[in-house]
């Protein structure tokens, strides 16, 4: 059986890790009072319009979790450069607008 190791883990990842908390089913299990729940990290991402998850196990949490971060960071610099652009180019076609 192969492990998982943190090593495996892409520098970037689309998607959120979650926490899932959830009932087992069992009648004389603690979670049955709906209070002390199961809980279980994910990485939950959309793949072709659905939603799909993907269990963690305790050592590739923080790896993900860290990826995750990477894939918002270079994605909040994307979108500013992409706008930092538009803002250019609206802006030169304004003043050119002024100068006829």
């Amino acid at each position: 059986m192969a492990k998982h190791s943190t090593d495996a883990v892409p520098r970037m990842i689309r998607g959120s890790v979650v926490v899932q908390r959830r009932r087992c089913g069992k009648s004389s299990c603690r979670c049955a009072d709906g209070e002390s729940l199961h809980e279980s990290t994910a990485l939950s991402y959309s793949e072709d319009g659905r939603n799909r998850t993907v269990m963690l196990g305790a050592a590739e949490v923080a790896a993900v979790t860290a990826a995750v971060g990477r894939y918002r960071s270079a994605r909040a610099r994307l979108e500013a450069a992409g706008n930092a652009g538009l803002a250019a180019l609206l802006s030169r076609r304004a003043a050119a607008r002024r100068g006829r």
